[in-house]
Order: C-alpha cells, then structure tokens, then sequence
C-alpha cells in the first residue's frame, strides 16, 4: 500500500524522478508515522531546475507579460489551491504537527489568502512606472522614466515551521512580478510544496517558470552560488543565512533574509497586577514555539515577577497538550527528535547558569509516541543562553527589570535580533512612545488602560474607504532589523522586494 502523500521532482513543466536514487521520508510529528516520500535531489537536478529556470526567464512568455495577465493564471492557481482547502489542511496538519486556530489562519487559509491577493493585486500594487514630464530642448523633446522590471531567476528556500505559508507566499510573489523560480522546501517538511507546484501545472503557469526540488545542504550551496540564480529569498536560521549570503556575496547576487529572533513583550510599570496574572504565556506558544516572530522574553518590572509567574503556572495546568486531530488541544509537538533535543538542551543551559525554572522543562507525562514537550518558563537575567539565543521551541523567559522605561528599552534592544516584540502600558501613547525606541522591524503598542468599546458600524471602516482584513502577509511589511535579516515581506514591498528599478532616459 503506498504513502498517502508521495511525488516526483518537478522540473520544466514535467514531474520526473531524481538522477539519484535517494528518497526522504516524511513523518508525522505527533505519532512518528511515515506519512510521504519524496525523491532526495541531486546537484545534477538542481542544475536542470536552474537551467529550466534561466531559458523560462531569458525566452519568456512570463517575465513579457503584462502584471494583469501573470495576474490572471496566479488567480486560476489561487482557485485550485482553494478548491483543495480540506485537503491541504490534513496535509499540513500531518506533516507539520500544527493544530488550532494557526493552522487555519496562517498554514493553510492564510497561505490561501496570500496566493488570491497577490494574483488579484499585483497589478495595481506596484508602482511600475513613473514619467518624469517631457523637457523641450533646441534638439527636441526629452524625458525620463523609472520602470520596475523582474530581477530573474529566484532560488526560494523555505524551513520546515510554516512551509505551505512561506512557500506560497514567496512563488506567488516572484511569479506576480514576472520572475521564474526554483522552490526547496526544507527536507522535513516538502510535501506541500509539490501541491503548489500541482496547482501551477494546472493552472498553465509556463514551463519552467516554477520549479521544485528537494534536498539538504548541498543543493542549498548549488542554489545560492550559481551564476544562472539572480536572486535568494530564504526563511529560516541566522546561521544559515549568513552561510547564504557569503555564499552570494561572490556574484553580489540580491538576498532577501527573513532570520531568527527573540523578541521580547516589555510591560511598563503601570501595568497592573490583575493584567500580568492573567497573561500567561501569550502568543509565545504559538506552534509549538516554532515561529521566529514570536516573544520568547517577557520583560517585566520586578514587582510583577511574582503575579506573572502565578499567570503562568495556572496558565500551563490548562494547556492540553495532544493530537493537532483533537479540536481541544492547544499545543502540539516540536517537528523532530533533533528540535525537542535541542530545546532540552537549552533548557539544561537555563538551569546550569542559574535561572529559575518555575514551570515545565520536560517531556508530557502519557504521550509515549511524538516530540511533545511541555510549555516552559524561566525567570533570569538577560544575559543567559535562554535569553540571548533562538530556541525555537516552548520556552519564555521573564527578564525582571528595577529601572524605568529606559532600562525596559535597554533590555528589549540587547539582542543580535531584531524581529518582533510588543510594548505594554495602560495608556497606549506610552507603549506607543517606548515601541518606538525598540529596534525591530514589528512592533505592537498595546494600552490597557480602558475597557474594550464597540468599533460601530461597518466594524471600524466607514463608507466607501478602509478594508476588510484579509488574512496575514496581505498588508503591511515583514522583516526584521540586525540580523534578523535583510528585506521585506508582505503586500506592496514584498512584491517589490522582487523587482529591480531601471532609469530610461530618451531624447
């Protein structure tokens, strides 16, 4: 009986087998089930998928096309890919072990919704030209113009946390503009980058126009370093991404970096105590911990430590930890054995260098199959392991703090990162001011001071302006300062990100 999930490369228009003989197989997370099986790429694939690539984007059609009529076939793929909701959420759910309202709103609709806005708003987003005005000359009429134009031949390489999100949302926004792609998905989590691929064939996107392949480091290195890849856009480890920008660096080629984080939620000392027992671990357990954006430091002023870590070990006695199959659980498992080691590792580190461990740190009792670990919180200095490193895991740590908002500031800004993170105070022109000083490329001023008001009718829009929210990755920009990375995601910039700006004077 075969896999419920199994494909071949594709590749120029084609789906085919690897010039090797490897194969990877992906397990489900939750129970340790083989669930699919892929071919394991080779440098000899990798070479056809670029070159597939570099002839789609040198002849055309795509990259000639108009905006609204790359815009029109990326709609067709969007409606397949809809079609296919229920589907791709099992597949998802299977292979990434995420469970609850993420899996709906970010790994599978969101990606949906990033694939129908991208298709429906390429054209009109972007800015694709602006005329200076004509100049009258004894010589005649001059002028200028600035017009965007597709960078190439895109090498997308996607990690293994949210791969249906990122692998939708970078094809679809290089295709929009006009460039052709090769998509890695990480060796983990491949499988739902084939249905992409799956819906692009039928939707008549142009062979060789997108891409897929499979693989580990080596066809990284291939993707990064050929001369025939104009472009490298990545999500995942800082590590690797400076790997991929030495790499690049060669050829000068463009990088778009979306890297780690540690972001870090700051309460201001007017927060009251009922707010910090109530707010527990927050967003931070989102997947398992397995986001880069998320607030993996609570900064809060000491006399909160204590209403704080009571929040979170009340919290942590009602999260359900299980199957992402059963609607009531509220945290599923890590991707690997590798990812949960290295969370214990940390966790170890935490406890060595003196942090207080007050709630979790090890594995769930009675679930013997899956890479389950429970929610976990440290109260420590900011100069620990746990505080200064990406986890990618469940694990807060509470950095109490004596000063005013300065020292708040301070702490939220000693970090290689510079991703996300969220300022509290009762009045929102506080956080709002201090948010300011913090060095990320997101950030959320959050006041607390009154209660919550009705926005009214049209739900906050008024009359022919405003918009209905749509998703994630549709607005906005995504991306971070420091090293967390280089470039924007999301909306309008994202879009760019994927262009280049050429000056044409005529006279």
């Amino acid at each position: 009986m075969g896999l419920p999930w199994e494909y071949s490369l594709y590749i120029d228009g084609a789906w085919g087998p690897s010039s090797g003989h490897g194969e990877l197989e992906v397990i489900d997370p939750a129970t340790e089930e083989v669930i699919g099986r892929v071919p394991d790429s080779t440098v000899e694939d990798t070479r056809r998928a670029i070159s597939a690539a570099r002839r789609a984007f040198d002849n055309g059609p795509w990259p000639f096309m108009k905006p609204a009529e790359r815009g029109e076939r990326l709609r067709a793929l969007a409606g397949i890919l809809e079609s296919r909701a229920g589907e791709l959420r099992q597949l998802i759910m299977r292979e990434t072990g995420a469970c609850g309202p993420i899996l709906d709103f970010v790994q599978c609709g969101g990606a949906l919704g990033i694939a129908r806005h991208n298709a429906e708003s390429v054209a009109g987003l972007v800015n694709w030209i602006e005329n200076s005005p004509p100049t009258a000359s004894p010589r005649g009429m001059s002028g200028s113009a600035l017009v965007r134009e597709p960078v190439g031949v895109v090498a997308a390489i996607t990690p293994f946390n949210f791969p249906f999100m990122l692998n939708v949302l970078k094809v679809t926004s290089a295709l929009a503009v006009g460039c052709t792609v090769v998509l890695k998905p990480h060796p983990w989590t491949p499988l739902d980058a084939f249905e992409v691929a799956r819906a692009a064939d039928e939707a008549g996107i142009p062979p060789g126009v997108l891409n897929v392949i499979t693989g580990h480091a080596e066809v990284g290195d291939e993707l990064t370093a050929s001369p025939d890849v104009d472009m490298v856009t990545f999500t995942g480890s800082t590590a690797t991404g400076r790997r991929i920008m030495a790499r690049a660096a060669d050829r000068i080629k463009r990088v778009q970096l979306e890297l780690g984080g540690k972001s870090a939620r700051v309460f201001l000392d007017d927060v009251p105590e009922e707010y910090a027992r109530s707010h527990g671990f927050g967003m931070m357990l989102t997947h398992c911990g397995q986001g880069c954006a998320l607030q993996t430091r609570l900064v809060v002023p000491e006399r909160l430590v204590g209403p704080v870590v009571e929040g979170l070990r009340s919290q942590a006695s009602m999260i359900k930890i299980g199957l992402p199959s059963d609607p009531s659980t509220a945290l599923g498992p890590l991707i690997r054995e590798q990812q949960r080691s290295r969370v214990e590792g940390y966790v170890q580190s935490g406890v060595d260098e003196g942090a207080q461990l007050v709630v979790g740190g090890k594995r769930p009792d009675g679930l013997e199959r899956g890479f389950f670990y429970e929610p976990t919180a440290f109260v420590g200095s900011n100069d620990l392991r746990i505080s200064q490193e990406e986890i990618f895991g469940p694990v807060l740590t509470v950095i109490p703090y004596t000063g005013g908002d300065e020292e708040a500031i301070r702490i939220a800004n000693d970090s290689i990162y510079g991703l996300s993170g969220a300022v509290v105070s009762a009045q929102t022109s506080r956080a709002f001011n201090a948010a300011r000083c913090i060095r990320t490329g997101t950030i959320a001023a959050e006041g607390i001071g009154g209660p919550e008001s009705s926005p009214g009718p049209g739900a906050g829009q008024g009359p022919g302006w405003g918009m209905t929210p749509g998703g994630i990755g549709q607005d906005g920009a995504f991306g971070g300062f420091k090293q967390s990375g280089i470039g924007r995601e999301w909306g309008r910039h994202g879009l760019e990100d994927f262009t280049e700006i050429k000056s044409i004077g005529w006279s």
